[in-house]
């Protein structure tokens, strides 16, 4: 075990952080000191950021350098189109307000009596230095002033509410009855908008629990009148139900509570050992957040700055998977496939085995398997579909008038869908 350890140790100082990249990618980390990166709405955390253009809506960013040495780090905003790609059809000048385009992120602050150091960055957007004129996706990069490194970089829609989104969902599929999926029905009230060819001017985007690389990308509509769209059978929006995502909690050092079997010290580091997994051979009923995290300590007052870090070993009962790999998966890994959430096999223990450095806080997470030589996961292999499953949905439209230069963002629908038991 103390091997183990050491290993970790040298993981953590030479590991290139990096992320199965896609054109639509919520939180992308580029750099290996960047840890804990966290997006509020109003202080409120979603799986899909968005604002409303012309509101007073505020995003905090934030993110954690390992590290206490300064760095001056810069942010730029730049446009995308629906399908998260940079607008190259307008002008930074057109879409942004504000005296600079390389804005500094002057609020950072040094941890403070944790056994991993660390620096604390944040800031608002928009505000007074920049600010935004035109509804869409935009993507905020953060780059190291000194380096010009691009260290990591968030995603967040603007929306200009101009079509309604009416949505209802059902176990009662076009392919199975209160099985193992679910099914949106979606109408789209866009009388106010003049759209001449439905086909090429309205796009839809459709998400569950925030997953952009399941994102449904234009489903085909069933009914098309002047004043609504209509998705009443679509196939392409019946959705895998899954399962309700697997949950821990570790907000001491001193104490192991919900998930944890111990928290040990072994120098220089806390480890957290999870109780040991295995499939989910049924659905219970498990209230989750879909997949986010929230840092917190019990132990201080100020979850920034004093909340500590903590290697965290994930241990799964199941059998090895010739054919693919096995990952942590969700929030606390940004959404991404990534390198150091594989789960490794070890013959000796007949487990599955991880371990991730993560904040003190509350974490859901999913055991991800991805095929060998795909790109996009499945987590049913071992926790299964069940109809019952609470699951978040994100419909998303947007709206490219004939003759305009950029994708607007004129309607936005998020909520939970809870089956009655």
């Amino acid at each position: 075990m103390r091997n183990l350890f050491v290993r970790l140790f040298l993981v953590f100082f030479i590991f290139t952080v990096s992320c199965v990249q896609i054109s639509a990618q919520w939180m992308i980390c580029n750099n290996k000191r960047i840890h804990s990166m966290e997006v509020f709405v109003n202080e409120k955390k979603n799986n899909v950021a968005y604002i409303t253009l012309g509101g007073n809506d505020v995003l905090h960013f934030s993110f954690d350098d390992i590290t206490k040495e300064y760095h001056r780090y810069v942010y730029t905003v730049e446009h995308c189109d629906y399908q998260w790609k940079k607008s190259t059809r307008i002008f930074d000048s057109d879409y942004l307000r504000g005296s600079i385009r390389r804005v500094p992120i002057d609020e950072y602050a040094e941890s403070i009596n944790t056994t991993v150091e660390y620096t604390h960055y944040s800031f608002t957007f928009p505000n007074e230095q920049l600010t935004i004129v035109y509804s869409g996706n935009y993507r905020i990069h953060v780059i190291d002033d000194d380096s010009k490194e691009e260290v990591c970089s968030y995603c967040f829609s603007v929306i200009e509410p101009k079509a309604s989104v009416d949505v209802t969902v059902t176990t009662d599929t076009d392919i199975d009855w209160n099985k193992s999926h679910q099914q949106l029905k979606v109408n789209l009230n866009v009388q106010s908008l003049n759209i001449n060819d439905t086909q090429r001017e309205l796009k839809m985007v459709v998400l569950q629990n925030g997953r952009w690389e399941k994102a449904v990308w234009n489903p085909q509509p069933d009914y098309n009148t002047p004043s609504d769209v209509r998705w009443e059978h679509s196939r392409e929006l019946i959705f895998n139900a899954g399962n309700e995502f697997r949950k821990f909690e570790m907000t001491s050092v001193k104490t192991a509570m919900m998930g944890v079997d111990n928290i040990k010290w072994f120098r220089p580091f806390y480890h957290a050992t999870l109780f040991t997994a295995e499939d989910q051979s049924n659905y219970i009923y498990n209230e989750d957040q879909n997949g986010k995290y929230y840092i917190r300590t019990s132990e201080y007052n100020d979850d920034e700055t004093e909340a500590d870090y903590i290697w965290v070993h994930f241990f799964l009962k199941h059998k090895p998977e010739p054919n693919g790999k096995l990952y942590v998966y969700g929030g606390l890994t940004n959404w991404c496939i990534i390198p150091d959430a594989e789960m490794k096999y070890n013959n000796e223990s007949q487990l599955y085995e991880c371990a991730l450095l993560l904040k003190e806080g509350y974490y859901n997470y999913q055991y991800m398997y991805v095929p060998t030589g795909q790109r996009i996961g499945d987590p049913s292999l071992v926790d299964g579909n069940y109809y019952q499953t609470e699951n978040e949905y994100t419909i998303l439209v947007y709206y490219t008038q004939r003759g305009s230069r950029y994708d607007r963002l004129v309607g936005y629908r998020q909520f939970r869908f809870a089956p009655s038991l």
